[in-house]
C-alpha cells in the first residue's frame, strides 16, 4: 500500500513531467529530452514529441525505446490519475511496475545514445522514476518480488 496520498503522488508524477529524462551533452551542445519533446541548445529549438518520433531528429539507435517509456509513464500517470478520482481506484502494483518499467527503458535510452563517442547521455528521468517508484511504492514493488504468491490474498 503506497504511503501518501493519490494527489501526492500525481503532483510528483506531473513534476517528473516538467524534468528532462536524458541530458544528452554532445560537445558544447546541450540536448534535453522531455516526454513532452526535446530541446537543443544549438541553435536552441524546441521539438514537440510528434514530430521528434515521426522524423526522426537525432533519435537514438533503439527508437522505440523512446515511445516506450513514455507510454508506461503515460500509463503510470492514469493509473494514479484513477486513484485521484476515487479513492481506493489505484492499482497500487500496477502503478509501481508501470513506474519501474519506464524508469529501466528509458535508461535504455540513454545507454543507446551512448554508443556516439562524443555524446555524453544523463538519465536523469529515470533516476525521478525509480525514486518514485521506490519511495511511493516500495511495499507494493517489494510483494511483487520477494512474495508475489501473496498478491491474490
Amino acid at each position: 500500500m503506497a504511503h501518501s496520498t493519490p494527489r501526492r503522488r500525481l503532483l510528483v508524477l506531473l513534476a517528473v513531467a516538467v524534468v528532462p529524462w536524458t541530458v544528452v551533452f554532445i560537445g558544447n551542445e546541450v540536448t534535453l529530452l522531455f516526454p513532452f519533446g526535446a530541446f537543443n541548445s544549438n541553435p536552441p529549438q524546441l521539438t514537440d514529441l510528434y514530430t521528434l518520433l515521426s522524423y526522426g531528429w537525432r533519435l537514438p539507435r533503439n527508437p522505440e525505446l523512446l515511445p516506450l517509456s513514455y507510454t508506461f509513464y503515460a500509463l503510470a500517470l492514469a493509473s494514479v490519475g484513477a486513484g485521484v478520482v476515487r479513492s481506493g481506484l489505484e492499482p497500487e502494483r500496477l502503478t509501481a511496475g508501470l513506474l519501474v518499467l519506464a524508469g529501466v527503458t528509458h535508461v535504455g535510452v540513454a545507454y543507446s545514445v551512448a554508443y556516439r563517442l562524443q555524446w555524453t547521455p544523463v538519465p536523469v528521468g529515470s533516476l525521478l522514476l525509480l525514486a518514485a517508484a521506490w519511495w511511493y511504492y516500495w511495499e507494493d514493488l517489494r510483494t511483487l518480488v520477494v512474495s508475489p504468491e501473496r498478491q491474490l490474498d
